[in-house]
């Protein structure tokens, strides 16, 4: 059979084995905005933890961290440690989260600034550009890796995706697509173990991978000499801020049909996401120790070809299975800030319906808009790695401190406004400079000062606000 044509009749079996069972459980009930938003707070255990670790697996472990850990080797486990621990972090104020029924990240600041429109909508464009950029980024990897495999132009291949990745999020929003990432969780399970037996039979079994590889892949010192001490330092001020910041981690913990359930539902999505980059770290070393030749970011593409065409057709469809999820949670998150935060500022008292109807609308303009920009801009990972940057640096200490002082009173609106501001300019100020401290760390620490000090100087605020109370 036609390789071309093995992958597409893969890819359509995998769509229609997620898309009819995801429509006739969205379909029980009528569809509300409820749904959109936050899945009517209905999700069970289960599909809360697929949906969580398909939104932090997506097409960068699988291509990219395979890729990194080719060159480097085991050090990647500490990128997948950092990448981890924010699930266990947002166990922190998560019971608190879903006790108080909140959505999105900006309604949290919003509950800190005493209702503030200035501090909703910079939160809500803050939040935004993370999954916006994790929306381009995939539909750009998805158009390259194709294009090499089938041959089929990447303008071409980029649209097709964007229409499939609708067709996940336009019936209920979040509903659907964590049900969908719930059966592409159990697809990419299932197909990172195949992955692993046919790579060690490719490479001779366990010992003959370990005794052909370099040593320093296998050791922690040698590996962290290969990735460089300032890139690890990058890590951890970039991945971890932005993970503990992440709206889509806290989409799913506010969806969560019980609140007694979130922490378990966290600690397991940590433990499975760990174990993800364990793949990616033994595969990538694996593809290494049979061809050490070849560029780290083609070591995903080289496997592949090795995969007989069967397997082969089933990796491409994981791969898509992946991006798909990454994406749909993407456009999701992005519609639900604008509808959410920013729509009810502009008009206040939008009906239901007229809600949905607008979601949806709004996750067309969002695809749109997305596609455009891959089609123009072929690499989105530069300006990826700046909106975690920002996106951190202006919520982080807003959100953990302002929880922390929840009940103390000691955090203030103008605090958080100086806050974001101070943590943005920072940022800017580092990336124009070109600082050795890294720009995100930069932007944290004078966020930080910036929030303890102006909630200090304001303190009459709150105690004005409570007068009015």
């Amino acid at each position: 059979m036609n390789t071309t044509l093995a992958i597409m009749i893969a890819n359509i079996v995998v769509i229609a084995a997620t898309l009819i069972p995801t429509y006739i459980i969205s379909n029980r009930n009528k569809t509300s905005e409820e749904d959109w938003a936050v899945a009517s707070r209905s999700l069970p255990l289960y599909v809360v933890i697929g949906t969580q670790f398909a939104s932090a697996m997506g097409g960068g472990v699988l291509v990219g961290h395979l890729g990194n850990a080719y060159g480097n080797g085991i050090a990647v486990l500490i990128y997948g440690l950092l990448a981890s621990l924010p699930f266990l972090i947002i166990m922190y104020p998560a019971k608190w989260l879903r006790k108080n029924n909140f959505t999105t990240v900006p309604e949290i600041l919003r509950h800190f600034s005493n209702n503030s429109k200035i501090v909703t909508v910079v939160a809500a464009l803050m939040t935004i550009v993370v999954p916006f950029g994790w929306v381009t980024s995939q539909i750009t990897a998805f158009g390259s890796i194709y294009t090499g495999i089938t041959g089929i132009d990447y303008n071409l291949l980029c649209i097709g995706f964007c229409i499939m990745s609708l067709l996940f999020v336009m019936p209920s929003g979040l509903k659907t697509v964590a049900w969908t990432d719930f059966i592409f969780s159990c697809f990419m399970v299932l197909m990172s173990i195949v992955c692993v037996i046919f790579v060690t039979k490719l490479g001779g079994g366990f010992s003959q991978i370990m005794n052909n590889v370099d040593p320093s892949m296998t050791s922690f010192s040698g590996s962290i000499d290969n990735v460089g001490k300032v890139t690890v330092f990058l890590w951890i001020f970039a991945v971890l801020p932005g993970g503990v910041t992440n709206q889509l981690y806290f989409q799913r913990v506010c969806a969560i049909d019980d609140e007694k359930k979130v922490n378990k539902s966290l600690s397991i999505s940590a433990v499975l996401t760990f174990i993800s980059y364990i793949w990616a770290v033994y595969m990538g070393i694996s593809i290494n120790s049979i061809n050490p030749s070849i560029e780290g970011n083609s070591a995903t593409g080289w496997f592949m070809t090795q995969l007989p065409v069967p397997l082969l057709a089933l990796f491409a469809a994981l791969i898509f299975a992946t991006m798909m999820s990454t994406v749909s949670s993407g456009v999701q998150s992005v519609v639900v800030n604008i509808t959410r935060d920013i729509v009810p500022i502009i008009k206040p008292n939008m009906g239901s319906e007229k809600t949905l109807k607008l979601s949806r609308g709004l996750s067309f303009i969002t695809m749109v808009v997305a596609v455009l920009m891959c089609l123009v801009f072929t690499d989105t990972l530069g300006w990826l790695v700046s909106t975690y940057a920002f996106s951190a640096a202006t919520l982080l200490c807003p959100i953990y401190i302002g929880y922390a002082f929840r009940n103390s009173n000691f955090i203030t609106k103008s605090g958080i406004v100086a806050s974001m501001i101070a943590g943005a300019l920072g940022c800017a100020i580092g990336l124009i400079l070109k600082t050795q401290i890294n720009y995100a760390a930069i932007g944290i620490v004078l966020s930080l000062i910036a929030l303890i000090l102006v909630s200090k100087l304001t303190k009459k605020e709150n105690q004005e606000n409570e007068e009015l109370i």
